[in-house]
């Protein structure tokens, strides 16, 4: 009897590390790294679409965001930013729930995963895929580490609109065809304005524990009034960068279901404009979240269709 409550309490220790674990890597925001990689290999899949590159490209953008969450936990404590008054779910490091020294160690090696799977898609698409790996693992780690953390300095949105926008979504399909064109970054640019709308309602819900904290992000330094302004804009363009695709390839309308899906989420993004900065940015988060995934798939298969 004791034998089998020691298996069961080990089984439910491992359970509940397990969902520590989960929780730390952010799921809710993955969105942002696999809507990328499926857009750019259906943009490919007519001249010339790789099922395994796309494959290991998805794996390997999945471990860079995953790193990139657990190293933002991660320094983040370190330097102080997270603390009581966080909005925002909870961080593994700052509340003590996992060891700093483990999560260093996992976001250290989601990097070194995502250099090896990299290799073949080196071996693939040459020296441009071995520049974008490279910007993509130094970035990932300079975000909120090194001496100057570019979160703390306004790039959040900047940098989640170039590289989960226009590197995710025209490295994929220069991976499957060794070609670019501008239609392409036309539709990467869709992405890449909602994942710094992602970026800019995060920044907008902490925007006052961040200050305090000495982090300069874009809505610290432009105000509530000018962020809120900011993160409507962002989405604004998104809902437009449809109708621009089109007006590029006219034979490709069925794309504009992707701005149309909004409606669902039209009652969470009006919050945007008028809601108090408080736990309920956290809803409106997670719709911005769901609204990249469907606004992703809506313009892969349009570009399919």
């Amino acid at each position: 009897m004791c034998q089998s409550f020691g298996i069961i309490k080990k089984m439910t220790l491992a359970a509940n590390n397990i969902s520590l674990w989960i929780m730390a890597a952010r799921p809710r925001t993955l969105t942002a790294g696999i809507s990328p990689v499926v857009l750019g290999a259906a943009l490919s899949y007519n001249d010339g679409f790789h099922l395994w590159v796309s494959v290991f490209a998805l794996f390997c953008c999945l471990l860079l965001q995953i790193g990139t969450n657990l190293a933002n936990d991660y320094f983040d404590a370190k330097n102080n930013v997270d603390g009581e008054n966080r909005l925002g779910p909870v961080r593994v490091t700052q509340t003590g729930l996992i060891p700093p020294d483990r999560v260093k160690g996992a976001f250290m090696l989601c990097f070194a995963l995502a250099a090896v799977l990299g290799l073949p898609l080196v071996v693939a698409g040459g020296l441009p895929i071995l520049a974008i790996g490279i910007l993509s693992l130094l970035f990932a780690y300079l975000y909120t580490g090194g001496p100057y953390p570019l979160a703390y300095y306004g790039m959040g949105e900047a940098l989640a609109f170039v590289f989960y926008g226009l590197v995710a979504t025209g490295g994929v399909y220069y991976l499957n065809t060794h070609t670019i064109s501008g239609h392409v970054m036309v539709a990467g640019s869709g992405l890449g304005f909602l994942a710094a709308l992602l970026m800019g309602v995060n920044n907008l819900r902490d925007m006052h524990t961040d200050q305090a904290a000495g982090k300069h992000t874009v809505a610290v330094m432009i105000g509530e009034h000018g962020a809120r302004y900011f993160v409507a804009g962002l989405l604004a363009a998104a809902l437009c960068t449809p109708a621009l695709f089109v007006l590029i390839n006219p034979d490709q309308s069925w794309v504009l279901l992707a701005p149309a899906a909004v409606l669902p989420f039209i009652g969470r993004f009006k919050k945007i404009m008028s809601a108090p900065i408080d736990e309920g940015f956290n809803r409106i988060l997670a719709a911005a979240g769901q609204y990249l995934f469907v606004y992703g798939i809506l313009f892969s298969v349009g570009v399919l269709v």
